[in-house]
């Protein structure tokens, strides 16, 4: 979505434009911007049809130069972009005319430039700009919205091919939890257009909090993507095949997407069974996908564009873009915002702290750069924190423990061990069953040091919970210590057992130090 500026009546005041598309009315929207500018001796061309245009300052003039070579863009763009050449044309020059009065001359000649190599290269450019105009053109599709998201992807990371690449610029972790806090409560007392508007946003962030999909994965999720099987509701999603590189890649829905299945709760299967009967008489996307178009633009009160059905890229930014700032009431700068590709991110950070599956096995090992899968783990410490302090406050005063499974302790009697004591009921009643929980720093049961019964001999106090600072400082030598795994891995010296011990010493350690803060933040 764009905003668009201009003076009207001689300066005497400010016209705004909200912009979601470019289509006829917004072609005709930019032409009286034009005709704004070329009356205020701005633009000296005569016509908004002409490919190069002429603007002054008064102290410069400058050329703006539309022309994009033609063939190119059907050899390259004009394949994945979904619209034709003119089509294209037209749209950055309507984006420009939109975006003069909040740009200099210079900048809008640097705007024009960086869009008119979107027309000529099979890997565009990642920019801010050209991000937003592929949005707002006409046309789409699978392959529009895997460019988007890797142009996200590479704005948020570091452009590719640069030696140094950054980190994936994440919310602060309580962002999530209060996206996820604010979407059940407005799920709860929404009505039926709001549901069917804003389900593949609650979709989307139910499924790729847990399961890591891209958004482009997610958005083709087949119509028919639910069975019961075995007293088990089992989803079928659209995982892409070609990830990585190395594949042939067939230039069709079936080709490049292999069909996964999942098992899920009773409450997820429930609402996407309730949108399939919604959406049931709607004009469904040539892949069958499950996502329907006429809810988003009824609801926007717009009528469904004649050149595509199928539910886009754009139209699940917009709809995560109007939940967070008409229903969250975050500002469109703020740093609360929560982006499309975050979750998978979050998924794969969650499923590392838990201990992981083969599934994430893979997921991690297939990563051709070490540096993607360390984007993971980077966070843990971090999101540990947050998770605990989540569930701490949501259960004070509550009577359900985060440690609910934490054995009973015989109050005030002890057992001498090597070191210290122990004040395990279990154990001084000749059990191990505690024991047998706790795993030392090379994978060694029986652990002492790392279980919450061992009361230190020197201190006196329980050495799990004395700091918290060594506590994080091993979930941290744990997550590089999967790094190296995973490196080894990558190389023919590792395997996936190898990389399951790495995972499980990471999720003992996260455990131990969700442990120690939820207990410090009791007083304990």
């Amino acid at each position: 979505m764009l905003t668009a500026r201009t003076d009207a009546a001689a300066g005497n005041y400010e016209r705004y434009y909200v912009v979601t598309g470019i289509n006829e009315e917004t072609l005709r929207q930019a032409k009286d911007v034009f005709e704004n500018y070329r009356a205020r001796g701005v633009i000296l061309n005569e016509s908004f049809a002409d490919d190069e245009w002429l603007l002054t300052n008064q102290l410069q003039r400058l050329t703006l130069r539309f022309g994009a070579n033609e063939i190119s863009f059907k050899k390259t763009a004009g394949k994945w972009m979904g619209c034709s050449y003119r089509s294209f044309v037209d749209g950055m020059k309507a984006y420009t005319v939109f975006h003069m009065g909040s740009l200099a001359l210079p900048g809008l000649r640097e705007l024009v430039r960086g869009l008119t190599q979107l027309a000529e290269k099979s890997e565009p450019p990642a920019g801010r700009h050209s991000v937003e105009l592929l949005k707002l053109l006409p046309g789409g599709g699978e392959a529009k919205d895997r460019v988007i998201e890797d142009m996200e992807e590479r704005i948020l990371f570091g452009y590719k091919g640069h030696t140094r690449k950054r980190q994936r610029v994440l919310a602060d972790f309580s962002a999530y939890f209060r996206f996820n806090d604010a979407l059940e409560d407005f799920w709860s007392g929404a009505n039926d257009s709001e549901k069917s508007f804003y389900f593949p946003l609650y979709f989307w962030w139910n499924l790729t909090a847990i399961l890591p999909l891209r958004p482009t994965e997610f958005l083709l999720t087949p119509r028919e993507c639910v069975e019961r099987k075995n007293g088990e509701n089992i989803l079928t999603v659209r995982r892409t095949a070609i990830k990585g590189g190395g594949r042939k890649i067939w230039y069709s829905v079936d080709g490049d997407y292999n069909l996964m299945k999942y098992a899920i709760p009773d409450k997820m299967a429930t609402e996407i069974e309730r949108y399939q009967k919604v959406t049931a008489r709607m004009p469904l996307s040539s892949v069958a996908a499950l996502f329907a178009q006429e809810p988003h633009y009824l609801y926007l009160g717009r009528a469904v564009p004649s050149f595509s059905i199928y539910y886009t890229y754009s139209n699940l930014s917009y709809c995560l873009k109007m939940f967070q700032e008409s229903v969250m009431n975050i500002e469109s700068d703020s740093d609360e915002r929560i982006n499309l590709g975050d979750t998978r991110h979050l998924a794969m950070i969650s499923l590392i702290a838990s201990g992981g599956s083969p599934v994430i096995c893979k997921e991690l090992v297939g990563h051709e750069d070490i540096n993607i899968s360390a984007r993971y783990y980077a966070n843990i410490s971090r999101f540990v924190e947050c998770a605990t302090y989540e569930m701490y406050r949501k259960q004070k005063g509550s009577s359900v423990d985060l440690l609910a499974h934490r054995p009973s302790v015989a109050s005030g009697k002890t057992v001498e061990v090597s070191g210290g004591r122990c004040d395990s009921a279990d154990y001084m009643g000749g059990g191990i069953s505690d024991c047998i929980r706790h795993m030392g720093q090379n994978g060694e049961l029986g652990c002492c040091a790392s279980c919450q019964h061992f009361i230190d001999g020197k201190s006196g106090r329980h050495l799990l919970f004395s700091d918290a600072g060594e506590r994080r400082k091993q979930v941290d030598d744990d997550s590089r210590y999967l790094m190296r795994v995973l490196e080894m891995a990558r190389k023919g010296r590792g395997c996936q057992e190898d990389i399951q011990t790495a995972l499980l010493r990471l999720q003992h350690s996260s455990a131990l130090y969700s442990r120690c803060l939820y207990r410090n933040m009791e007083g304990l």
